[in-house]
C-alpha cells in the first residue's frame, strides 16, 4: 500500500511542478512524456546541428543508474557542478 501512496504523491508533485513551471526544459527524470531516450535524442540532434555549422562537438550517453546502482545522485550532481558541468544536463 505504501508504494501506491508514494507513486500517487510523486505523480501529484510532478504534475504541480510542471503546472507551475518549476522545472527546466532540461529536466527529464521522473516526468511524464519525457523519457531518457528523448533526452538522448535531443542531445544527438544538437550535436548534428553543431556539426552542420562546422563546430567540433560530441555526445556521451550513459545509463549511470544501471551501471552504478549504489550511486548517490546528490553526490554525483555536486561533483559535476564542481567541475562546471551544468545541472540541467544531468
Amino acid at each position: 500500500m505504501l508504494k501506491v501512496v508514494q507513486k500517487v504523491v510523486a505523480e501529484l508533485l510532478s504534475y504541480e511542478a510542471g503546472r507551475r513551471a518549476l522545472l527546466t526544459g532540461g529536466q527529464f527524470a521522473s516526468r511524464q512524456k519525457r523519457l531518457p531516450i528523448d533526452a538522448a535524442a535531443i542531445k544527438v540532434n544538437k550535436a548534428h546541428a553543431a556539426w552542420k555549422q562546422d563546430n567540433i562537438t560530441g555526445v556521451l550517453l550513459m545509463d549511470i543508474k544501471a551501471e552504478f546502482p549504489c550511486l548517490v545522485r546528490g553526490r554525483l550532481i555536486d561533483a559535476m557542478k564542481a567541475k562546471k558541468i551544468d545541472g540541467d544536463h544531468i
